[in-house]
């Protein structure tokens, strides 16, 4: 078996480069998601190296899309090396659940939270 990577034209604006990050895929809005991590050069004004994004990339028309808050929602902590996961029905359900990580404070976190897509 044999494999060829090939860029994808994208619109919309991509996440900045990240480590410490989690992406998982979510099978019934055919997109992937992307949350929190670390990017040291550019956070370096920053309290914080950590991130508390959620970037969308919608597969079937290949756009990013920014997740933002609602207005008297939580909002996803300045995290990384947290686990993400999806649970779905794989028809009309979707909801995913953050778990542990490292926060600002440098240390390890056992909050659980969830997002409902």
């Amino acid at each position: 078996m044999q494999g060829e990577f090939i860029s994808i034209k994208t619109s919309g604006e991509p996440p900045c480069g990240r480590f410490g990050h989690t992406m998982s895929y979510l099978p019934v809005n055919s997109a992937i998601i992307i949350a929190g991590g670390r990017n040291d050069s550019l956070c370096k004004d920053n309290v914080t190296p950590l991130l508390n994004d959620i970037h969308l990339f919608l597969l079937d028309q290949k756009v990013w899309i920014k997740v933002k808050f609602s207005y008297n929602s939580d909002k996803l902590d300045f995290i990384g090396n947290h686990s993400m996961s999806v649970i779905t029905d794989g028809e009309q359900y979707e909801k995913i659940v953050v778990f542990g990580g490292i926060k600002n404070e440098v240390k390890r976190e056992n909050q659980i939270t969830n997002l409902e897509a």
